[in-house]
């Protein structure tokens, strides 16, 4: 009998095999984000599979590999019915996957940007109704 899926909300560990990676770019705004998915299968001792987990890794960009048949351990959140990773460590390969964020350095330019715009469009208001 079939094993449960991981409840949802949870922080768990999930490991087993890796079967069905897609890899897309989805298109945010203005930046795209690399997204993964692919399966894990689990197996009982006999061989029979006894669980299936669907899993999804989103990022601005998603470093290492991971291959059909890999046997991976990953940490991560069931929500919507998928199980969400943002690193995976490849057990065949030794290597570790990450979905990586947009990089500090571009998120506080981006927001010393956005406040020196905005200060100067209020010094244009004082400006404009103090008579200046």
């Amino acid at each position: 009998m079939p094993e449960p899926p991981p409840p949802a909300g949870l922080v768990r560990v999930v490991e087993g095999q890796v079967h069905g990676v897609q890899l897309r770019t989805e298109q945010q705004r203005d930046a795209s984000e690399a997204v993964w998915t692919f399966r894990i299968e689990r197996y009982d001792d006999s061989g029979n599979r006894v669980q299936l987990i669907p899993v999804e890794m989103r990022g601005y960009r998603v470093e290492g590999s991971i291959s059909d048949g890999d046997w991976v351990r990953g940490t991560g959140k069931m929500k919507s019915g998928t199980f969400r990773m943002s690193e995976v460590e490849n057990l065949t390969t030794g290597a570790r996957v990450r979905a990586k964020g947009i990089p500090r350095i571009a998120l506080v330019l981006f927001i010393i940007f956005f406040v020196a715009i905005l200060a100067f469009i209020l010094w244009g208001f004082v400006q404009t109704f103090s008579g200046g």
